[in-house]
């Protein structure tokens, strides 16, 4: 049987076992992982090696699993390291490395030729004995000049529409709405046949776009699709939904929780609400808000932080035996997209939500990413709360969202300090990441012709722009 279809079939028998929680160690594997930077790849081309390239997570429970139960092996080891140039990516804080390889969850593998060319990819965890079977593929398939999927990489062109006006923008929006409407899953609910979630974002625009049977479709199958999650990969003793469910029957939580999904989600459960009832909705909905403003709020920095690390074991819990142990890590970390996604969702959530502390923590959460846009000459994409100190460089995204946000806050809070922030992230939009000649915004870092991340960022600017009330900022 060909490696690459057993590591498939492996996976699926790995995702079905249960595991506890590991340390997010990467530093201290055997395997010589070089840590990614924009110009490591092309630094070590001289090797003439391929690359394995890890994307991984600290709040991700496979990745650690990987790291534990894979990576520990020495033949892994001794494979990786002779044959690789072996590179760790953090996915959440080189969010332009997960772009630009257009990677799908974590942990995500790339293997690279030695010419920097995309050979492989895929997402998911292996144990090691699949997982040395892939990489001794690889090496002799590179050697042979070889390829496994045969994608080519195509230089970057855009060129402006001549045309484009409103019935162009209905055919776009007639087509996207057929499109997740065909495949809502109207037995299980939720969107497709495996994977199920819960995807805010598409969900509040099917409901605010829809009209007719569609409207009354989507109303229907979102309500249906929320009490799935409420049933399945909602927290019922502390508040909050995880992360995603493995099969198409919402069985199998995957325990991570996101402060985004859930601040999205809660903004959901009052607007399905409101077409369709449900009291249910209403408490899960001031449960969420409950852990949100504890358990992923740090009072120290002032701000909402991202992510809860999974941890199986403590979630099979009772509410009396978890206060005997101690709970899954949260990340000491504030990333500058992930903040701004969950504020621009919280910013609704107060029109329907009166919770007096949960506005204080938005607008101190507001107070912080804004002392960094106009204190600082550049834009940040973390905070680590235990160095109190910004890092890292920001992309096209980090200034998308938050010129998104401030615009908003400013209009909602009437504050002159976020009116400041969003014409500050205007300027640098446009000085930065504005391509005269294609006429769109775009991130130099990104060689890429991703055309739907191109189309998200700029559909965003769009919005920050038509939505400036007083006066323009560039």
């Amino acid at each position: 049987m060909n490696s690459f279809i057993k590591f498939s079939l492996c996976l699926l028998v790995f995702f079905q076992l249960n595991a506890t929680s590991f340390a997010f160690e990467h530093e201290d594997s055997d395997v010589h992982f070089l840590e990614y930077n924009p110009n490591v790849i092309q630094k070590n081309r001289f090797k003439k090696k391929p690359y394995f390239l890890l994307f991984a997570a600290q709040w991700c429970h496979w990745c650690h699993v990987f790291n534990e139960k894979t990576l520990t092996d020495e033949k892994v080891i001794s494979y990786l390291n002779e044959n690789f140039v072996n590179v760790f990516i953090d996915a959440d804080i080189n969010t332009s490395a997960y772009q630009k390889y257009k990677a799908k969850g974590v942990p995500f593998t790339v293997f690279l030729n030695p010419d920097t060319s995309e050979y492989y990819k895929y997402s998911g965890t292996l144990y090691a004995e699949p997982f040395l079977e892939v990489i001794q593929d690889v090496i002799q398939n590179v050697k042979q000049g070889k390829t496994v999927d045969g994608e080519k990489i195509f230089a970057f062109e855009y060129n402006p529409p001549t045309k484009f006006n409103k019935s162009t923008l209905d055919n776009m929006r007639n087509t996207y709405i057929k499109g997740v409407l065909d495949n809502f899953d109207t037995e299980e609910y939720g969107v497709g046949n495996g994977i199920k979630t819960i995807l805010p974002e598409t969900f509040l625009y099917l409901i605010k776009s829809t009209k007719g049977e569609n409207r009354q479709d989507s109303v229907l199958w979102i309500s249906e699709t929320l009490k799935k999650a409420i049933e399945n990969i909602y927290d019922p003793i502390e508040g909050g939904f995880f992360r995603y469910a493995e099969t198409d029957d919402w069985d199998i939580p995957h325990y991570e929780k996101m402060a985004g999904l859930n601040a999205g989600t809660i903004l959901l459960l009052y607007k399905v609400n409101e077409e369709n009832p449900n009291p249910k909705f209403i408490e899960v909905a001031q449960q969420s808000i409950h852990y949100l403003s504890n358990t992923l709020y740090d009072e120290e920095t002032g701000s909402f932080l991202s992510f809860q690390a999974a941890d199986t074991s403590y979630y099979f819990l009772n509410e009396n035996r978890r206060k005997n142990v101690k709970p899954p890590l949260v990340i000491s970390k504030v990333f500058t997209d992930h903040l701004a996604v969950t504020l621009t969702y919280l910013l609704d959530v107060l029109d329907y939500s009166k919770d007096n502390n949960l506005e204080n923590k938005v607008i101190h959460s507001l107070d912080f990413l804004s002392g960094m846009i106009l204190n600082n000459k550049q834009i940040y994409h973390f905070y680590n709360i235990k160095e109190k100190q910004w890092r890292g460089k920001s992309g096209l995204q980090d200034h998308v969202l938050l010129a998104k946000l401030f615009q908003r806050a400013a209009d909602k809070f009437q504050n002159e300090s976020y009116n400041k922030a969003y014409s500050k992230m205007l300027r640098f939009l446009k000085l930065n990441y504005y391509d005269e000649k294609k006429q769109i915004f775009v991130d130099p870092e990104l060689d890429t012709n991703d055309y739907e991340y191109l189309m998200a960022m700029n559909g965003d600017i769009v919005f920050a722009l038509m939505g400036q009330s007083k006066k323009s900022a560039i």
